[in-house]
């Protein structure tokens, strides 16, 4: 990632959960940018997580917040 174009917006931790050891990595993972922080995966999709040197992190899934079925 440039150094003089920040990323557009700030992921922290407590949003990304680090892949399984047989989960593919894909478009839209991130790895850790050496700063204590995150930056997208721009490499190849496809292969193992465990295939890659650094930890890769995927978003967690969103939570559904109660909702009841109407009737």
């Amino acid at each position: 990632m440039n150094e003089s174009t920040p990323s557009a917006c700030a992921i922290t931790s407590e949003v990304l959960r680090p892949l399984k050891w047989n989960e593919l990595v894909r478009c839209g993972d991130f790895v850790e940018d050496g700063r204590n922080g995150f930056e997208p995966w721009v490499g190849p999709s496809g292969f193992r997580a465990d295939a890659f040197v650094k930890q890769i992190y995927r978003r967690l899934g969103r939570q559904p917040t109660g909702t009841k079925k109407q009737q």
